[in-house]
């Protein structure tokens, strides 16, 4: 079920009594197929839906969901805390799967933190951002029973684990009680956690809010001083006792733990690359983080080994969803604000047009340029738009045409590259087309960098030994093999020469 990063970040989790830390990723592997098997019976009506083992695997779960969860919330600092969160944050997954029927609303009260709220935060704390996200999807705000700033904070909470941080900061504060209760002490606290929580989003979403970060952190720390009071002698006899609003201090502990990392994973703080303007970086990352706020390990390994500088050429192999579309919207940007020109290879009319148009909403201040419903002449090709997307057929008619217009090429992107390899049965020019393209590209303009994308690209490091021998004379190769892209990708760097 997991991928071997995800297996040694399992691993890594702490060491309990009675816990196989080797066994760990295996045991999560079981007790997901006893929940999911457990479902299929009752929909087919089976006698005994839950058989023999659900019981035991629930107890199992929610035993090492809260173990592992409690290190998390006490000790934030501890190294192994990411390994911990995932942990926990799959374990309560793997319970949730076991509920069928009406969804329950999620709650914050005095002595408790529903646990989907819980496992949405764990995953973020485990920088497995797509797994927080779906975990977010079991949280239900719509509780008709609950205030409207414990809705609120629940709201603003699955917000962040979706990564819908304008959202957030869009939502109005709500309005406090004014009437004498018991629960006014609670609604204090969920109104400093929910004010933590827009501050957070403030923090991810605009790296010159320069006050942000300390806001959220400091008003997360205040609800932790807040929630626990010792009590001056209740037995008489001097012995301490303490009055503790549990709930919120745990979701507190939680948010903490989750502040201190996703700064760093935040898109919009990412660094303008050698030789682009920081200021329109800026404004392009920004904008890409409206929908993807969050760089993921992937990302943060290829841009930590170079591959945002320029004559750096990739060869990217993740399953679809594992974020291939943001690291060439990155590449393609730091191309663009060197005053490079971008050639985009796909190998459909249809995806030339959803290209074109994902294209254009990130990079509303360059001309980016479909040619599948345009009449191609000499004069319209005389000088290519900033960004140009293409098939390959289509492309190398154009530099049959025109082959001057690309003298300015600085990076060529073709994504759906397994095409370049036909396969035996296969009898049309695709494949060779294709290749002849991206051979004419290099040779008509060599010092571009190539990017070449796809889900199915399985000797991704001979391609990326062959981009090595090409004119730029290095390049990087990123792969996964895991079933599950959205965990920990595997990532390595090989220089070649030529």
């Amino acid at each position: 079920m997991f991928d071997p990063e995800t297996v040694t970040l399992i691993r890594q989790a702490p060491p309990l009594e009675g816990l196989d830390l080797v066994a760990l990723p295996q045991l999560l592997t079981d007790a997901f197929a006893t929940v999911v098997a457990a479902r299929i019976r009752l929909r087919a009506g089976a006698p005994d839906p839950a058989g023999p083992d659900v019981g035991g695997t629930l107890a199992l779960l929610t035993r090492l969901a809260a173990a592992q969860e409690a290190y998390v919330a006490l000790l934030p600092d501890r190294e192994n805390r990411a390994a911990a969160a995932f942990v926990a944050g799959s374990a309560h997954q793997a319970r949730h799967l076991a509920r069928v029927g009406v969804q329950e609303p999620s709650r914050i009260t005095a002595t408790a933190v529903s646990s989907e709220i819980s496992s949405a935060l764990l995953f973020l704390i485990a920088e497995a951002y797509p797994d927080a996200a779906d975990a977010a999807k079991r949280i239900s705000p719509n509780a008709v029973d609950v205030g409207p700033i414990e809705r609120g904070l629940v709201a603003a909470l699955k917000m962040l684990a979706e990564g819908r941080l304008r959202e957030i900061l869009a939502e109005p504060l709500p309005e406090t009680s004014t009437e004498a209760s018991a629960d006014r002490a609670v609604e204090a606290l969920l109104v400093l956690l929910l004010q933590g929580v827009r501050a957070l989003a403030q923090q991810l979403s605009n790296p010159t809010a320069v006050e942000a970060p300390a806001a959220a952190r400091q008003l997360f720390q205040r609800v932790k001083a807040l929630c626990i009071d010792e009590l001056p002698d209740p037995f008489g006899d001097g012995r301490p006792a303490y009055s503790v609003f549990s709930g919120p201090l745990h979701l507190a502990n939680l948010l903490i733990a989750a502040e201190r990392d996703l700064s760093g994973a935040a898109l919009s703080h990412l660094p303008a690359p050698a030789g682009a303007d920081a200021a329109a970086w800026s404004r392009i990352v920004r904008r890409m983080a409206r929908s993807r706020p969050f760089l993921w390990r992937n990302h943060l390994a290829a841009i930590q080994q170079g591959y945002l500088g320029h004559g750096r050429s990739a060869a990217i192999s993740f399953p679809t969803g594992g974020g291939k579309s943001t690291l060439a919207e990155l590449k393609i940007a730091a191309a663009l604000l060197r005053g490079d020109q971008v050639v985009f290879l796909a190998p459909t009319n249809a995806l030339v047009a959803q290209t074109v148009r994902v294209l254009q909403k990130t990079f509303r201040e360059v001309s980016v340029f479909g040619d599948v419903d345009e009449e191609v002449t000499l004069s319209t090709i005389l000088t290519l738009p900033e960004v140009i997307v293409t098939t390959p057929e289509r492309c190398l008619m154009l530099l049959a045409m025109q082959p001057e217009a690309f003298a300015k090429l600085g990076l060529i992107v073709f994504d759906e590259c397994h095409l370049l390899h036909a396969r035996p049965d296969d009898r049309s020019r695709r494949g060779f087309d294709s290749m002849l393209c991206l051979l004419n590209l290099t040779r008509t303009a060599p010092g571009a960098d190539l990017l070449l994308m796809s889900a199915m690209m399985k000797n991704t490091a001979e391609i990326a030994g062959w981009l090595g021998d090409s004119p730029v004379g290095n390049a990087l190769r990123w792969t996964s093999r895991g079933s599950q892209p959205d965990k920990r990708v595997a990532a390595s760097y090989t220089r070649w020469h030529s």
